[in-house]
């Protein structure tokens, strides 16, 4: 890459990293208030289940794909408010390192994991994935779920995955897919900071070219539909509020419909993927 090229790179991944802290640290409470602490798509196996039970079965159905191992060393990209942390380290003994753009999302999980008095298993810090230093040959499983869609430059993202790995290491990926090519999907990547939204044929040739095979995928869009039915419900719900709040809320707001309606057009779909070194 010569000098010039390498500038523009470090100011597109500078730009980017500061348009997604600004994003989820001025939407913080909104997130929490419309969808909790689990900053991630419900599994609706019936279209019944509460937001949290379906929160879990997500949570659950990734790690049976991934025949996660007991007390792995997990590296959770994208880490939220600590959730997805706390469940791996309470169910399954898993030492987790998260990392996290936004201070506001830490602040308030490092306050939940030390209540829970999980802070000796769950350790979160404020670093970029894209220019995170990944220690070879250091995690068990890397866990990204829902971050990947904020990255930039994808293919280099899997490739230091697949140097942080030890042997038999474990990939999960859960990721909105679909082709930027469609409106309504560079719609979804506008309201939520995403440079790019690839397709799941896109996220199977990443993984195979960083030398990682893919075990298992999954199409689960008719499973996590509700998830955006419900926060859709739920922000009406708070009226003439939506017209006092800051223009990202607004915009926020103006994004459930947007993604909804890719999901329900069939141009947008969530992919589950799970793959192994070796």
């Amino acid at each position: 890459m010569s000098t010039t090229s390498g500038i523009i790179a470090d100011a597109a991944l500078d730009s980017n990293e500061e348009a997604i802290r600004r994003h989820y640290d001025s939407l913080s409470f909104w997130y929490r208030l419309f969808w909790g602490d689990h900053l991630h798509h419900g599994w609706f196996s019936t279209g019944a289940e509460k937001p949290r039970e379906a929160q879990i079965e997500m949570l659950q159905q990734c790690t049976s794909m991934l025949r996660m191992p007991i007390a792995a060393r997990v590296l959770d990209v994208g880490c939220g408010y600590g959730a997805t942390g706390m469940f791996l380290a309470s169910k399954l003994a898993c030492e987790v390192d998260g990392i996290n753009l936004s201070p506001n999302q830490l602040m308030v999980a490092k306050k939940k994991i030390a209540a829970a008095q999980l802070s000796s298993k769950v350790r979160l810090r404020l670093q970029d994935a894209e220019s995170f230093a990944y220690p070879a040959d250091h995690y068990d499983v890397v866990w990204t779920m829902e971050s990947s869609e904020h990255f930039v430059y994808k293919q280099k993202y899997f490739h230091l995955v697949r140097r942080t790995l030890r042997r038999d290491g474990r990939l999960l990926v859960a990721a909105w897919t679909g082709s930027m090519t469609r409106y309504s999907v560079s719609g979804v990547a506008k309201h939520f900071v995403c440079p790019e939204i690839c397709t799941a044929d896109d996220y199977v040739g990443f993984i195979e070219t960083a030398g990682m095979r893919v075990q298992q995928l999954v199409n689960a869009t008719k499973y996590v539909v509700p998830t955006w039915q419900i926060c859709l419900r739920r922000i009406r719900r708070s009226g003439p509020l939506k017209h006092f709040v800051p223009g990202g809320v607004r915009s926020f707001a103006d994004g459930l419909e947007v993604i909804l309606d890719a999901y329900l057009s069939g141009d947008l779909t969530y992919t589950i993927i799970a793959a192994q070194v070796g």
